[in-house]
């Protein structure tokens, strides 16, 4: 899979974010409840995992997209 030329789907597009949304809300509930890094980093993935089931295919892209984006900046999950 070319993930340089992916394009992410408007459906495929609000499911990411939804996953993100869930991993994000998971990470800082957990942080605030002093939550060992490991317990936090294996967590967030279960919970984002369980309210937004990914294929392995699409939590490729979903990794690959998040780390783009961290480097270089931009809209996250973006079409353009």
């Amino acid at each position: 899979m070319s993930y340089s030329s992916h394009v992410v789907s408007p459906e495929l597009r609000t499911r990411f974010l939804r996953f993100r949304e869930v991993y994000v809300a998971t990470e800082e509930r957990l942080t605030e409840e002093d939550a060992q890094a490991a317990v936090i980093a294996r967590t967030v993935w279960i919970e984002a995992m369980a309210a937004v089931p990914l294929t392995r295919d699409e939590l490729k892209v979903y990794k690959f997209l998040t780390a783009m984006h961290s480097v270089n900046g931009g809209e996250l999950f973006g079409n353009d």
